[in-house]
């Protein structure tokens, strides 16, 4: 490439002089690079430069963007890398390094005297300048960065000479920075060794592709090695090249480059002994800032101009590169070479007429030779096709004329799926999407074949029939009306989008098949990059320059939620934000450097289910990093798909392994072995009942407190609103939500946007759901093609004022054109298009979801049992997500049960009631359809061999007769001392009758009977008991148990199963105050705490894992609890600091016996039942922060707050004999005075009368004779009124009036 004399730009524009930049570090260089690509375009043209580069430390991440960008400014790309080099060993080679730090900065000596060539470190890693001069030198570099991670990584990714060797050709090298290898050996006064290493590069590069680099930031080090440089360039005939090694873009963004620093280092800015730059010199600096620090090398200055003119980068956008699909043996054709070929004629006409609509020449034509490679693989998605048509449809597609149809479907049925099935196959043909369908067809085919879950498939791929056809989508687009020109048209080539959904569990086994059958070096992972949004950016750099946690988090509260926000706009839009900024330096500082770093790359990720899969190396196509021990690229998502690999979505979804579990549940407990849960009805009444009354906690996608009120409001009666909902139900469309529900109960109210389009809206009553409909609409008002209105529908979504200005322009001509609309009526349509197409949902993504929402429900109302023990069974180890899912059992009328080893089975297990049916009157779920019992995987200490060992010998030789039967059977390989232990502690062996403490405390005698058996049998002796016919009777068996000792009290049982289960299956430790635990509890929701910033809370719970801590301020102790409510939603992590921590043990102290007073620890309080009254604060992430200020045990506590209460009787069942009973309570059982009692009696089914009944109407809390109270046949109910939860007091142990409400 030629640029114009140095004075002027390309645009002709005159500038001062001429310089470019060779060594450009952007935030890709992820440690220390702090420069956006944006404001570097802007820096160079502000310069007037023509050229820039891009030289980030060892990877090409940012290559394509940086190109992209320099194009669009007008500016030359120069893509380049600063490469990890080593020099006195192999890039396979891991010596350790003389020298702790391997960079160009630090870790050098100020006095470069004492730098002598004897004590040159060994083993360094260099720095080396690379620069592409054309595609084929991209292509090398990427080759080099590649391989310096798939080869050379340890720590840093590192090449050497050999590696440089093979792959040099179209690369410009220059000497390096500082710590080149030339450098080095001169900084330490050896000429001889840096003349040999740079004759190694010379015969490596050629003497007209290598530079020597000089640069001057002011170090003495630098200082001392330009003489050096110099005089290789003379010796060598070398030119040389001044570059500045920036690494940010202006000087005064040193500061924010230095908080950078301490970001990636995690250190903060007052650190000493941290990473730091030397100076502010390491910017983009002009010609003339250039010639002021090295102005006595004038040519190397000017020699960056020719270094720039040299470099002619063409990218290869938009090649195909895809593998090409090889079709197994075993897959057989009928190939139909005579109909494929009218397809393509259809191509043909197709491509002609969209070239006749672009104004170009209609003259496309397919030569034979052409159609001939497109054969080769299109025959087989064609036959693919033929056969899906009659799977799905039962249409014979050489044969149509033989079909009936069936219910409304028209006369021309099959004919108009035969002319669809060849439309879309002529499209996908001509636009070279063959092998794509047939990669994902074939793993997603093989995963079905291997058992793996599949989902129904996602994105707008769900629009395309031959993808419904093939199976690589579970979505009719006929029935549901979903386009194939969303996905794909030749007005708008692009790749198609199939989103698929594996089980989660074995999406990899997927992935691993793809990586087998294309190869390893084939197939990767992606990278993503994470940026520093404007509340982390704040976050982090809060933290660095040392503001205290708390006010950071308060000033980033400040910035509105929006994660489209930036600090600009954060300013703009909040008040409080520019006063704290105005009020407090400190904060300004802060947002000054966030302003800066905003946008900035903090971190690689890698992204949750792209593949890419290429038709060679992916390594001779695009620059590859190792990340985590996986192949990932090192260019993100759009730059790869542009670059022509194929892009393959594997999502790993858990529901559907819920839904597979729950199908396998129901095979087995329904003895229904053809279940199929992709073949149930769409229209099952049960289905629609369940979610209209909001009973959808594991429903997929309809779990929310906002859905389950939506599915109530809208009454859902067929699929179709269940993906309207799913639509509508997201930021922008909910607020037409309330139009639409008014329109389906009174279809009245329906507002339609123009007459013409009222079929078109009718199905969403109305309102403009889809994207897909507003591509309908533009067809019916204005007469465009499906492909056209895509481009329209795309054009709207991105709402830039010149594009849509023309596209309106066109619309309003067509409208004319084609129906006679006028001007100002076609510009009002245009407006409403506009604003629906600007939030309107994927339909055929909207449909996927509504498909595994409708499944998910579908288990739930009609195999109840068998659902949520999947749910359950999905959860294992996530024990709040498995309370949840309890809890939501229990809601619906199913009792969770601890584990038995005549029932369990591995994961949790149903246990349905065959007689159960949905109730279609009332609530679903009045009848119990079953229970569940846990399964021996959620018992900790029960490992998979144990748990599948029982499951398989019970299958196999029927239930067990006893515990003996039990290790006899299973065998003591399998099962050993503490497997029978957790068994026995968790309640398994409960159906045999005999007390846990009796097993427990007989294990040992147990296993040593069934092993001394074991060894017998083994051997072939028969021992006395056997001879006499004794042995392994229950009688003989019984014996052995000990049952001397007392049974195993309730609470014993309960702190096993919790320790064991983390659950209590046989009660609660607070079912002793069950209903005053709920009157007392008192826990301000999070959206309280956020305004109000704090608040007090009262909990009740019992307590478990205490820790102790010590105070890292003054090493006083304190401590932090869980404390669990009966329900298993309600459980807290509290903290007890000092103050509160001393004096509740002190309390605990005095109520315990003398003698045992000085053994009494914190952690003594673990099981016992508590009520906790403490404060609660609302962290930034919205979650609750309590810190315990006061505990009472439960009874002191009711005594302290339970003011009052009512019991709520009957008149009909003895109520003299309740009255008698409380009597008795208030008088012998639970004399006191502070709890008040009402009586009050029922007259109707809602209505009550307050008693009146002289005597003493007080007591204090006996939970004995309250449990005895509610068990009278006149019990109805009772209301509790507690006092109000008590303000914190400044230091309330110390204060008589927090003391006295106690």
């Amino acid at each position: 490439m030629t640029f114009r004399p140095p004075e002027v730009l390309n645009s002709g524009v005159v500038m001062p002089n001429n310089f470019v930049h060779l060594h450009v570090h952007t935030d890709h260089s992820f440690l220390d690079g702090c420069a956006r690509i944006d404001r570097l375009m802007a820096r160079a043209k502000e310069l007037g430069m023509p050229a820039m580069a891009i030289t980030d430390h060892g990877v090409m991440c940012g290559t394509i963007d940086f190109y992209n960008a320099a194009k669009k400014s007008g500016i030359n790309p120069i893509l380049g890398i600063e490469a990890y080099f080593v020099n006195d060993h192999k890039m396979s080679d891991h010596p350790k390094a003389d020298r702790k730090r391997n960079d160009d900065i630090d870790d050098i000596e100020n006095d470069t005297s004492i730098l002598t060539p004897e004590n040159y470190p060994k083993n360094l890693i260099h720095h080396k300048t690379l620069l592409a001069e054309n595609y084929e030198g991209y292509l090398n570099l990427a080759k080099l960065s590649s391989l310096s991670y798939e080869e050379g990584f340890y720590r840093k990714p590192r090449i050497d000479y050999d590696a440089l060797a093979a792959h040099c050709k179209g690369v410009i090298g220059l000497s390096g920075c500082l710590n080149g290898v030339a450098s080095q050996y001169l900084l330490y006064s050896d000429y001889e060794n840096a003349k040999r290493v740079t004759a190694k590069f010379v015969d490596i590069f050629g003497r007209e592709n290598y530079y020597i680099e000089i640069q001057n930031h002011f170090l003495p080090a630098q200082k001392k090695i330009l003489p050096g440089l110099a005089k290789l360039a003379r010796e060598f005939g070398l030119k040389m090249v001044a570059t500045n090694d920036s690494h940010y873009v202006m000087k005064a963004d040193s500061v924010a480059h230095d908080a950078m620093l301490c970001i990636q280092t995690d250190s903060k800015i007052t650190d000493e002994n941290r990473m730091r730059y030397p100076n502010n010199e390491f910017y983009i600096k002009s010609r003339e800032e250039m010639e002021t620090v090295l102005g006595e090398f004038p040519d190397a200055l000017d020699n960056t101009l020719e270094v720039a003119e040299r470099v002619d980068i063409k990218i290869k956008f938009g090649e195909n590169h895809y593998p090409h699909y090889q079709r197994p043996e075993h897959i057989d054709i009928n190939p139909d070479p005579v109909n494929f070929d009218r397809i393509l004629d259809k191509y043909v006409l197709k491509k002609n007429e969209v070239l006749r609509q672009q104004g170009k020449p209609d003259d496309f034509s397919l030569s034979r030779e052409e159609r001939d490679e497109l054969m080769k693989n299109g025959l087989i998605l064609f036959d693919l096709s033929k056969k899906g048509m009659i799977k799905r449809y039962g249409i014979d597609y050489d044969h149509p004329e033989k079909y009936v149809p069936k219910g409304k479907e028209p006369p021309d049925f099959a004919k108009k799926l035969c002319d669809k099935l060849e439309y879309e196959l002529s499209i996908i043909v001509g636009a070279g999407f063959v092998d794509y369908f047939l990669i994902v067809w074939d793993f997603i085919n093989w995963a079905r074949n291997q058992g793996i879950p599949v989902g129904p498939g996602r994105g707008s791929g769900a629009g395309c029939m031959i993808a419904y056809l093939i199976k690589i989508t579970d979505i009719e687009p006929i029935r549901f009306n979903l386009l194939f020109e969303r996905m794909l048209s030749l007005e708008r080539v692009s790749p198609p989008d199939f989103d698929v959904d594996f089980s989660q569990d074995r999406r990899d086994e997927v992935i691993n098949y793809v990586r087998h059958k294309y190869g390893e070096d084939r197939v990767s992972n992606i990278v993503t990059f994470n940026k520093l949004g404007a509340k982390q950016v704040v976050r982090d750099i809060a933290r660095v320059d040392g503001m205290p946690f708390d006010r950071a988090t308060e000033l980033a509260k400040k910035i509105p939620d929006d994660l489209k926000m930036t600090l600009k706009k954060a300013l703009e839009m909040s008040a409080e934000l520019r006063e704290a900024r105005d009020r407090d330096p400190q904060v300004k500082r802060v947002l000054e450097i966030s302003e800066v770093l905003e946008g900035m790359i903090r971190q690689t990720g890698k992204h949750a289910c792209g593949i890419i899969i290429g038709d060679r190396r992916l390594d001779d196509l695009v620059p590859m990093m190792i990340q985590l021990g996986s192949l990932t690229t090192q260019l993100p998502k759009f730059p790869v798909e542009e670059l022509g690999l194929l892009k393959a979505d594997f999502l790993g979804l858990k529901n559907l392994t819920v839904i597979s579990d729950a199908q396998d549940n129901v095979r087995r407990t329904r003895d229904f072995p053809t279940f199929d849960i992709e073949e149930v009805p769409l229209e099952d009444p049960a289905t629609f009942k369940l979610l209209n009354s909001g009973i959808t906690v594991g429903v997929f996608q309809l779990e929310s407190e906002g859905m389950q009120n939506l599915c109530r409001r809208i009454g859902l009666s067929v699929f179709e609103e269940i993906i309207a909902l799913i639509a509508l139900y997201r930021p922008g469309p909910m607020q037409f939500i309330d139009q639409f529900i008014e329109a389906k109960k009174d279809p009245s109210k329906m507002q339609v946007p123009h007459p013409l389009l009222k079929d078109l809206v009718t199905e969403t009553y109305g309102v403009l759901v889809y994207q897909e409909q507003v591509m309908m609409a533009a067809r019916i008002i204005a007469g465009y093609t499906l492909g056209e209105a895509d481009i329209l529908r795309r054009a709207m979504g991105k709402k830039k004022p010149e594009v849509m200005a023309a596209q309106k322009a066109v619309f309003v001509r067509k409208a004319k054109e084609f129906n006679n609309i006028e001007n100002a009526e076609a510009e009002r349509i245009f407006g409403v298009l506009e604003k629906f197409a600007q939030y309107g949902f994927n339909k055929s993504h909207s449909a996927a979801y509504a498909m595994l929402s409708y499944r998910t429900a579908y288990l739930k109302a009609n195999y109840p049992v068998e659902f949520m023990a999947a749910l359950l069974s999905s959860e294992l180890g996530n024990m709040d997500k498995v309370s949840k899912f309890i809890e939501a059992s229990e809601a619906i009328n199913i009792k969770v049960l601890g584990p038995d080893v005549n029932i369990s089975r591995e994961k949790f297990t149903p246990i349905i009631n065959k007689d159960w049916k949905p109730a279609m009157q009332g609530n679903i779920f009045q009848q119990s359809a079953g229970s569940i019992r846990f399964g021996f995987a959620a018992i900790k200490g029960i490992g998979e061999g144990p748990a599948r060992a029982i499951v398989a010998e019970r299958d196999k030789n029927g239930p067990f007769t006893d515990i003996f039967d039990f290790v006899k059977r299973v065998g003591t390989k399998n099962i050993n001392r503490r497997v029978m232990e957790n068994l026995i502690l968790t309640g398994a062996f409960d159906s045999f009758g005999l007390d846990r403490a009796h097993l427990y405390n007989s294990v040992e005698t147990i296993m040593g009977h069934s092993a001394e058996l074991e060894k017998d049998m083994i051997s072939g002796q028969s021992n006395m008991f056997d001879l006499l016919d004794m042995g392994s009777t229950p009688e003989t068996s019984s014996n052995l148990i000990d049952t001397s000792t007392p049974p195993m009290s309730l609470a014993t049982k309960l702190f096993n199963e919790k320790e064991l289960l983390s659950f209590y299956v046989s009660g609660h430790p607070m079912d002793e105050f069950a209903r005053f635990d709920f009157a007392l509890d008192d826990i301000p929701p999070a959206s309280a705490i956020r305004r109000i910033k704090r608040a007090q809370f009262r909990a009740c719970g019992v307590v478990s894992n205490v820790v102790k801590k010590l105070s890292k301020k003054d090493n006083r102790p304190w401590c932090f609890f869980t404390l669990s409510g009966r329900l298993n939603s309600k459980v807290w992590s509290i903290s007890m600091f000092s103050d509160a921590y001393d004096d509740f043990l002190k309390s605990i102290k005095d109520r315990a016996p003398a003698e045992l007073r000085d053994s009494v620890d914190i952690t003594s309080i673990d099981g016992k039942c508590f009520c906790v009254i403490g404060e609660c604060r609302c962290g930034d992430n919205g979650d609750l922060r309590f810190t315990a200020q006061k505990m009472l045990s439960m009874p002191a506590a009711i005594s302290a707050f339970v003011s009052k209460v009512e019991w709520l009787i009957s008149p009909y069942s003895a109520p003299e004999h309740f009255i008698k009973q409380l009597s008795q309570c208030i008088y012998n059982a639970a004399p006191g005075s502070s709890i008040e009692h009402v009586l009050k009696i029922q007259i109707s089914e809602n209505s009550f009368i307050e008693f009146s009944h002289d005597g003493v109407t007080q007591s204090s809390f006996d939970s004995a004779a309250f449990k005895k109270l509610t068990k009278e046949p006149a019990f109805l109910d009772m209301k509790i009124t507690a006092k109000p939860t008590p303000e914190r007091e400044k230091r309330w142990s110390n204060s008589p009036k927090f003391a006295k409400k106690f």
